[in-house]
């Protein structure tokens, strides 16, 4: 590459870094996707400049049939089916990526001067790792991707699957990429089409077994993970084309995947591996052994035993007479109290109804999840949300940090109805408002409330950071049923004697009535 390639390929990297920051902040998001799209442009462009591939007319038919594809279902995919599509996205990267490291292994792509410098200079080793390297992981993203689109279309199951040997099959296809990806490097031409063939078998069954057995619950994870894995991929292939850009982009995307994978880890208190591995996160229970008593140490305890046995025995008595003493003047007072009933109408005492409730709340906290997602019901929470406004009452969104399918897929929801992005709260700097509020609305979320996750060992959510909703005084659900979430653990706040309203069915419809009933 020449000094002028090298020094576009920095600026049009510090773009994409410019415009992924711009996107942190919802003001400049839009802006900042625009500017980091305009940078990729740019780099295709130059791309096909530099390459020498600029007269060859085939390139732009596959350009137009691409922008075309991608048009179409930018236009046509709902909201509700983001998570899937972006998974999808994640799948076609990394296939690209293994692509490029097909041909790359074996030639083809590269020019005269090109193959000249590699074969003069005794890079063709490097060359077939980086190529090979790159089909493997590009391999693991696109199966992995399809995977994950399939379980959030419900095409697959979205619980765990785990197949006979699971975990020993998983490894040995991991081993065998490995192995392949090493014997292409050192063997080279000669066997580089086996070893082509290997690498991407083993490594399509590895990504096959690797993520069917993460459930619906861990997809917000998954689907970060795989964007870092086809951001690593693309910088991979660009490594064996020399393609300083691509490396530097795929290096950014991989970063800021991994990255975004990590914080989702902390958010849910749970490990990245212990994803991967499905169910295997699960808490054992501790089975404790007492060590056995000498025969004089059990004599004492008896002898205290027997002492604190006859000290409850004298309380005992004595209570008993403080009992007889009460129970007579109860008795007096229950007489007065009959008289003075006698003596006034029956007042008559009206049950309290979600509507009701948040007729004289004056803060309100409202927690979306999935259901909402599903129902496309953002709109009318933003309905709500402006009622209640509109008679003085306090809003405020809860957001968790795994709500939904994506992450970032209830921000996303919301601001496609125009709710003010000051007004949702991470559950950071939330959670301890839960107590204080007069009223909280769930719409459509279930595991990351459940409280079951402090205590219940043993499930996929235990030790899970929730929201603290059951901690609120009075609670409104709005969820299409009682069954337990993706992670399939009962939630016991929809048990609970007082304070709780459940308003059950499709969320359009008891928003809807929960509007109109609002005095």
């Amino acid at each position: 590459m020449t000094s002028f390639q090298i020094i576009l390929s920095t600026l049009l990297s510090v773009v994409v870094l410019a415009g992924i920051s711009m996107m942190s902040r919802v003001k400049t998001s839009v802006t900042g996707n625009l500017l980091s799209a305009l940078a990729m442009l740019v780099g295709v462009a130059a791309t096909l400049v530099f390459s020498g591939v600029l007269s060859v007319w085939t390139v732009y038919v596959a350009i137009l049939i691409g922008a075309l594809i991608g048009g179409t279902m930018a236009r046509r995919v709902k909201m509700i089916q983001m998570p899937q599509t972006v998974a999808l996205f994640n799948g076609l990267g990394g296939g690209a990526s293994a692509l490029v490291g097909m041909l790359s292994a074996q030639g083809i792509g590269f020019s005269d001067s090109q193959l000249a410098e590699i074969s003069g200079n005794g890079y063709w080793p490097f060359v077939y790792f980086t190529a090979l390297l790159a089909v493997a992981v590009g391999t693991i993203t696109l199966v992995g991707s399809l995977v994950a689109a399939g379980k959030l279309h419900r095409l697959l199951p979205q619980k765990p699957v785990l197949w006979p040997m699971h975990s020993l099959c998983t490894l040995v296809w991991l081993l065998l990429t490995v192995a392949f990806i090493i014997v292409g490097t050192i063997g080279g031409e000669s066997c580089m089409v086996s070893c082509l063939a290997g690498t991407l078998v083993s490594s399509a069954l590895f990504g096959l077994w690797f993520s069917v057995r993460v459930g619906g619950a861990d997809m917000p994870i998954t689907i970060s993970l795989l964007n870092s894995l086809s951001g690593v991929a693309g910088s991979i292939a660009g490594m064996a084309i020399s393609d300083v850009f691509l490396v530097a982009v795929g290096g950014i995307v991989g970063a800021s995947g991994l990255l975004l994978t990590q914080i989702m880890c902390r958010a849910m208190n749970r490990s990245l591996l212990s994803i991967l591995l499905g169910g295997a996160h699960k808490a054992q229970a501790r089975k404790e052994q007492s060590a056995p008593l000498s025969q004089a140490k059990e004599d004492n305890e008896n002898e205290a035993l027997i002492k604190r046995v006859m000290d409850l025995e004298k309380k005992i008595k004595e209570l008993e007479e403080i009992v007889k003493n009460l129970e007579g003047r109860v008795k007096v007072l229950n007489e007065k109290i009959d008289e003075a009933e006698q003596q006034k109408p029956a007042a008559q005492e009206e049950k309290a109804t979600a509507a009701s409730v948040l007729s004289k709340a004056k803060d309100v906290i409202i927690v979306p999840g999935y259901g909402m997602a599903l129902a496309q019901a953002q709109h009318q929470v933003r309905q709500l949300a402006d009622k209640l406004e509109s008679r003085g009452t306090r809003v405020r969104y809860a957001i968790h940090p795994v709500a939904g399918r994506m992450p970032g897929h209830m921000n996303v929801l919301l601001a496609e109805a125009d709710v003010d992005y000051e007004k949702l709260y991470e559950m950071e700097a939330i959670n301890d408002d839960f107590a204080k509020t007069d009223a909280v609305v769930v719409i459509g979320a279930n595991d990351v409330l459940n409280p079951a996750a402090r205590n219940a060992e043993g499930t996929p959510i235990y030790g899970m950071p929730v929201l603290n909703v059951d901690q609120a005084p009075e609670v409104i659900i709005c969820n299409f049923d009682l069954k337990p979430g993706y992670a399939g653990v009962e939630n016991p706040l929809y048990s609970r004697e007082k304070g709780v309203y459940l308003e059950l069915g499709d969320a359009k419809e008891t928003l809807m009535r929960l509007i109109a009933g609002i005095a």
